[in-house]
């Protein structure tokens, strides 16, 4: 009996190993007209400015999602728009199966492993700083991709701080400093077991049905584009092991990183939804309180008929915030 519990254990971590590091194919993609980029494991899509408009909107999406999440927000914006992947994402602007030819970027070596918050934050300080033409400067980022803009500010602050082009932070629901994930998923046992057993769920959701995601507490206020772009969570990162460090990445970095690394913007409008399945909403809350009270640059955006999405689900409320 001894033998074969730890055979099936072996087999069952033997599974678990595969789903982790197996390369998973693109199967998705959207029609959106940019120049392609690529720093590393990171691709970018740059639209330049039109009629005449100075400023530029940076734009990173957070955990399993990719660039699509904000293409229809600022699809009509004249603004110079930088839409940034997560790291080891698939680009989703191009076919499956057709060949990229990026420009490649040349920089310094990313000192930061892949998955975590750090690593995306020191090549968006980069594209920041060598990408960005206009005179004002919008960071948004969603959900994890609010903590990679905070942390390129405490990696760049003479860049974030400018004076002379101005850094505005739009972070929507974001992962904020000693805030937490909803529910138990932050505690540590939970934290590990959630950890260990991610490849395996997310390659049984890899090709979930819309009545499936339409259970979750997350999809709950919902729209078709919503629904559309969800349905592919489980299937943008090039594999697994990717999500478990981006997970593990964020509980860390909400647990060490203080609440002073708001200061490294002039103006930080942190919105909030008014549930969030994603996100522990009051420590969410709390993050931006405390960071008003040592900044007040920060405002705290409370909205309501909203969830984690906000762009997809009040898109107007998002674009006001990069027309100020």
């Amino acid at each position: 009996m001894t033998v074969f519990l730890l055979s099936l254990m072996l087999a069952c971590h033997v599974y678990r190993e595969y789903c982790a590091r197996r390369a998973l194919p693109h199967i998705h993609h959207a029609d959106f007209d940019t120049e392609v980029m690529q720093i590393g494991d990171t691709y970018i899509a740059r639209r330049a400015a039109r009629n005449g408009d100075k400023r530029t909107i940076i734009c990173f999406p957070g955990f399993l999602e990719d660039m699509r999440y904000f293409t229809a927000l600022y699809r009509d914006s004249d603004a110079e728009l930088i839409l940034v992947n997560n790291a080891n994402y698939h680009f989703p602007f191009a076919a499956p199966g057709s060949p990229i030819s990026p420009l490649k970027l040349s920089c310094a070596e990313n000192p930061f492993s892949i998955g975590s918050i750090e690593h995306d934050a020191f090549y968006l300080g980069l594209i920041l700083e060598q990408l960005a033409t206009g005179n004002d400067i919008f960071a948004h980022g969603h959900s994890r991709g609010g903590a990679v803009i905070l942390d390129m500010g405490r990696q760049y602050p003479s860049l974030t701080q400018s004076a002379v082009r101005p850094v505005t932070a739009i972070l929507e629901a974001p992962v904020l400093p000693q805030a937490r994930t909803a529910g138990n998923a932050s505690k540590p046992l939970q934290h590990r077991l959630y950890c260990y057993l991610m490849p395996i769920v997310f390659g049984r959701l890899r090709h979930i049905s819309a009545e499936r995601l339409l259970t979750m507490p997350m999809m709950n206020p919902t729209t078709p584009l919503k629904t559309g772009l969800c349905r592919s969570l489980f299937s943008v990162s090039k594999d697994y092991r990717t999500c478990v460090k981006q997970v593990q990445s964020i509980v860390s970095w909400q647990r060490q990183t203080s609440v002073d690394v708001f200061r490294h913007f002039p103006k930080v409008a942190v919105v909030i939804g008014e549930k969030d399945g994603t996100l522990d909403r009051a420590s969410m809350k709390s993050s931006a309180a405390r960071g008003r009270a040592c900044h007040d640059g920060v405002s705290i955006v409370e909205t309501t008929g909203t969830n984690h999405f906000i762009s997809l689900e009040q898109p107007e409320t998002m674009r006001a915030l990069s027309q100020q």
